[in-house]
């Protein structure tokens, strides 16, 4: 992508397709939406600067995956958080929005996040109330642990077991539709 206007124009364009897919993204590693959105808008301004170096459009979210990712890291380590993701995690990470870009190409992320909703909702109760603690309520394991009157395993265990659901829900949903 070498010419100026041009490829500011499609960035553009890509950045506002991408956003959601972003912070979802971002979310997903450092588990702090306030966050999330800082480290999003830094991926941005970063993707923004490099724009020239990205080759092919269509490699975009891949491309924006990999700086939001070194800059979610970095912003856990300058909070001297605790980096509570082994990379296998983040590779699987990775993987699962890989294969939803590749099997639903043509849709938007909010319909993909309908879907994923969609599957969340059909979780039973105890995975629900998990999930929604732990992902939409900033809530760290122990805290979860400490309001259910569990302990901090069960709680990880609950939310490892509703990715794997909702994952598989989402992946019967994707073969189902196909052709």
């Amino acid at each position: 992508m070498n010419d100026k206007p041009q490829s500011l124009h499609i960035f553009e364009v890509l950045a506002k397709q991408h956003e959601a897919m972003l912070l979802a993204y971002v979310c997903s590693i450092v588990s702090d939406h306030k966050l999330a959105e800082d480290v999003a808008q830094q991926t941005l301004l970063i993707a923004y600067r490099k724009i020239d170096t990205l080759r092919n459009p269509t490699a975009f979210p891949a491309w924006l995956r990999g700086i939001a990712r070194l800059e979610a890291l970095a912003a856990l380590r300058r909070r001297s958080r605790e980096i509570s993701m082994e990379p296998a995690t983040l590779q699987q990470i990775e993987e699962a929005y890989r294969e939803f870009e590749e099997q639903l190409p043509a849709d938007t992320w909010e319909e993909r996040f309908k879907l994923v909703e969609a599957c969340y909702k059909k979780l039973p109760e105890t995975m629900q109330v998990v999930c929604r603690l732990h992902y939409f309520e900033d809530r760290k394991a122990r805290e979860i642990a400490d309001v259910l009157a569990v302990n901090v395993n069960a709680v990880l265990k609950r939310l490892e077991r509703a990715r794997i659901a909702i994952r598989d829900c989402v992946r019967r949903y994707l073969a189902a539709q196909a052709p």
